[in-house]
């Protein structure tokens, strides 16, 4: 069960670009790229028979799906006065993309209690892009997927 809790961590959301946008607009806009991650992202193997391997094929998947989102999101425009934090969550991005790759490696090397004690840290790290996200009015964004 510790392997499933790892792949929680791969959702997620982030921000900046050219002309600004109205908070709402940057909300609606951060929104609809999340909405897209969650549909692409893969399915998590049941939790009774999870394997490493399918650990390390879902983080390995997920990878390039979270740097397409953060590079995204990245290119949008939040207001001035939210470009603080939604560089915060971008931040925040950038280690779950990290937090999924160490667990995939780790996967990789078969090695199960690498992979558990990635869990916390990772869960934490996702429970605080969500708060970040939910600081800059996302609906999407700030829900576990």
């Amino acid at each position: 069960m510790l392997l499933l809790a790892a792949c929680a961590l791969l959702a997620a959301c982030g921000s900046s670009g050219e002309k600004r946008l109205s908070k709402d607009e940057y909300a609606r806009r951060a929104d609809a790229i999340c909405t897209q991650f969650n549909r692409r992202q893969p399915s998590a193997p049941n939790l009774q028979n999870v394997t490493v391997k399918q650990v390390e094929r879902l983080a390995a998947q997920t990878i390039p799906l979270l740097d397409r989102t953060i590079a995204d999101l990245r290119r949008l425009a939040p207001p001035k006065d939210e470009q603080t934090l939604a560089d915060r969550w971008i931040a925040s991005l950038r280690r779950l993309r990290v937090d999924a790759a160490n667990i995939r490696d780790r996967a990789h090397a078969n090695d199960l209690a690498g992979v558990g004690a990635l869990v916390g840290p990772s869960q934490q790290d996702e429970h605080s892009a969500e708060q970040l996200a939910a600081r800059l009015g996302t609906k999407v964004c700030s829900r576990p997927s």
